[in-house]
């Protein structure tokens, strides 16, 4: 049973990098697809934020890299004024 607001932003966070290092970030999007709607938009944005940086932070290579990169551009299709999700894509992209 999936939980509404606040429990499904943690359980997404809790399960957020496991699910990527496991199956990926398709897997990943298709977890999130039916919480869009419970979950308000910046808090979701967040979630693929600290996945972009754990990705960014814990993975070494440009796969990894390109992959943070798909990640915190997700976070701005959702959120697109996050500075949070702007400053970790510059970021990312200036290093």
């Amino acid at each position: 049973m999936v939980k509404t607001g606040e429990g499904s932003y943690d359980t997404c966070s809790n399960i957020n990098l496991p699910l990527y290092k496991q199956k990926g970030f398709t897997a990943v999007m298709a977890f999130y697809q039916p919480l869009v709607n419970m979950i308000p938009r910046r808090k979701m944005a967040e979630l693929y934020i600290k996945l972009g940086r754990e990705i960014s932070y814990g993975e070494s290579g440009d796969g990894s890299k390109q992959e943070a990169a798909a990640v915190f551009r997700e976070a701005l299709q959702i959120d697109p004024e996050n500075s949070d999700a702007k400053d970790a894509l510059k970021n990312l992209i200036s290093n």
